[in-house]
């Protein structure tokens, strides 16, 4: 599979498009239920609004930002033996890998954080806000599709593959011909 480093950051930029208006998205719960004052929580979900704009713009159009970036490279070509469903495979791997981490992480935070309030003595168990415990949710939640993410990746490429109308996938171990053969010398 050949591709240019242009191709490379329009991917990347995607996926951190993706990303961004994930983390805006999981958000929405707090700044609805979380927070006292309406005022402030309108005004946090126009910003929430204006940052899924921006996820978007780099969404449809990543090329003016990876052009940008890359300007006297952006034809240089990688040359790599990995097909394309397995360079899927490997990044809905590598991305789970990655929620998990950062979900495992949260929840430890979050945890630590609720167990503190929790034990303070002027702190009532039963008062609490709902931001801690959503985040808290939201953190296990991450943690959970990070995990199902990592260990469904093959599957998930397969389905991806069929809704694609491709017949079904299979992973090929490529044999080098020339191995097998020995040299006479």
């Amino acid at each position: 599979m050949k591709t240019t480093l242009y191709t490379v950051l329009c991917i990347a930029i995607r996926l951190g498009a993706v990303l961004m208006a994930v983390g805006l998205v999981e958000g929405v719960p707090a700044y609805l239920w979380g927070s006292p004052d309406h005022f402030l929580s309108i005004i946090a979900l126009g910003m929430t609004a204006v940052g899924l704009l921006v996820a978007a713009t780099l969404w449809l159009w990543p090329g003016l930002l990876a052009w940008w970036a890359v300007r006297r490279q952006s034809g240089e070509v990688f040359e790599s033996r990995i097909d394309a469903d397995q360079i899927q495979y490997i990044a809905f791997s590598v991305l789970g890998c990655w929620l998990l981490i950062f979900g495992l992480a949260t929840v430890l935070q979050q945890g630590i954080y609720l167990w503190l309030l929790r034990s303070s003595a002027e702190a009532d168990a039963r008062a609490l806000p709902a931001t801690y415990w959503v985040g808290l949710i939201k953190s296990l939640a991450t943690m959970v599709a990070g995990a199902a993410l990592m260990l469904g990746s093959h599957g998930l490429v397969g389905l991806l593959h069929r809704l694609r109308g491709y017949p079904p996938y299979r992973a090929s171990v490529e044999v080098d011909p020339d191995a097998s053969a020995t040299q006479d010398g």
